[in-house]
């Protein structure tokens, strides 16, 4: 019904990246009109560190700068911002948010890994019908999202590694050494579930390493977010890449795979390598990469 339509926003203030969605949705059915995303790095050094630093809140703020200038012209009646692992973490999250809330009048909800995971479940599942026995796999800067059915139930576990945490331990120098690499792949199998539930699943890759993934199995030279929703991905693919990608400078990277986001060439690797590693240990032949995420769950949550 045209009455029920509404114009409507969502933010994700990631670890490595700032997201917006801007939509129409009515009657629980979206209709994207912008989709954006810039590599922010808010969690640089949180390892070490532990707090956000001011060079990355300053990145952060210039993009959300834009961002509301994109949802003023675009008429947005509702903006909904969420806050994942780095603003978890940081030890000066609140000073970081009273800055944000002071500089663009709105409100910003802290999730915890678990209301992230069910948010992102419900922005990737309304784009299957009637699927079951899937593991939704989100790969962040500092966190990991697992959500999976079980007995008709939403189960979300969030594990505390993630492409930036892991490329400040193992991953400063591009390539990594064998020594470097063996190092993350103990760290990330100590980390992931020893789990039967989570074996013989269909995965749903989603956020920025999956796409990026795809976008370098489709070989594309511009990212192309339509042809990347839905893309399927055999294990011996992701193998290939994987093994290729490890060998790669971060400037060898950027000339070889034109459709990926240049600011992503740091983390790629570590993104990468743990996807190869929860696909081998979860016994999965191929896995599909979703668009949709947290953006359009926010907004399903909401309408």
């Amino acid at each position: 019904m045209e009455n029920n339509l509404v114009k409507v926003a969502s933010i994700d203030l990631g670890s490595n990246s700032t997201r917006l969605l801007i939509a129409d949705i009515t009657d629980g059915i979206i209709s994207p009109i912008h989709k954006e995303h810039q590599v922010t790095r808010m969690g640089d050094n949180l390892t070490k560190s532990k707090n956000i630093s001011k060079d990355s809140m300053n990145r952060v703020i210039k993009v959300l700068g834009r961002f509301f200038k994109t949802i003023t012209k675009n008429g947005v009646e509702n903006i909904q911002i969420v806050g994942t692992a780095a603003l978890r973490y940081a030890e000066n999250s609140e000073d970081v948010i009273k800055q944000i809330q002071k500089k663009f009048d709105v409100e910003i909800d802290i999730v915890t890994g678990e209301e992230e995971g069910v948010l992102t479940s419900l922005g990737v599942l309304h784009s299957f019908e009637n699927i079951q026995n899937f593991l939704i796999v989100d790969i962040g800067g500092r966190s990991t999202e697992f959500i999976y059915d079980k007995n008709n139930k939403i189960i979300s576990k969030s594990l505390d590694i993630g492409v930036v945490s892991l490329s400040e331990l193992f991953f400063d120098e591009l390539p990594p050494s064998n020594i470097s690499t063996n190092k993350a792949i103990e760290v990330i199998n100590r980390t992931l579930f020893n789990s039967s539930d989570l074996e013989n699943r269909l995965i749903i890759g989603v956020a920025g390493t999956f796409t990026s993934l795809a976008s370098i199995f489709l070989e594309q030279d511009r990212f192309n977010e339509e042809e990347i929703h839905l893309t399927e991905i055999s294990k011996k693919d992701i193998f290939e890449i994987n093994n290729s990608i490890m060998q790669m400078t971060e400037a060898q990277i950027i000339t070889n795979f034109r459709g990926i986001d240049p600011k992503r060439a740091k983390t790629i690797q570590s993104g990468i390598l743990l996807a190869n590693e929860i696909i081998s240990k979860y016994n999965v032949n191929s896995i599909k990469v979703s668009n949709s995420d947290i953006l359009e769950g926010l907004l399903l949550k909401k309408y």
